[in-house]
């Protein structure tokens, strides 16, 4: 079973995502939150469930769902390991 890591860039996406929560409204940020760590970890189980990005060899996305437009996870899956790359709202524009 590979290995879950989370880049510092992810890191920083999952932190600035929880702190725009929660000045709205804390409770869902936390629910957000462990929504999100949830289905990162649930990677090392099943790591290719995510969708392939075309556009970008290796990288795959994964939604996570959680009120209108969830959150995307992007990771790449290596040899022993998942690495997630990046973490961000539905509604903001990335690679699709």
């Amino acid at each position: 079973m590979p290995k879950v890591i989370w880049s510092r860039a992810a890191l920083a996406d999952l932190d600035r995502q929880y702190h725009f929560l929660n000045a709205r409204n804390p409770e869902a940020a936390t629910r957000a939150l462990q929504a999100i760590v949830e289905a990162g970890k649930s990677l090392g189980q099943t790591p290719q469930r995510g969708t392939p990005i075309i556009s970008a060899p290796g990288l795959r996305k994964l939604l996570v769902r959680f009120g209108k437009s969830g959150y995307i996870l992007h990771y790449i899956v290596l040899e022993d390991e998942v690495l997630i790359l990046k973490v961000y709202h539905g509604r903001q524009n990335r690679l699709s």
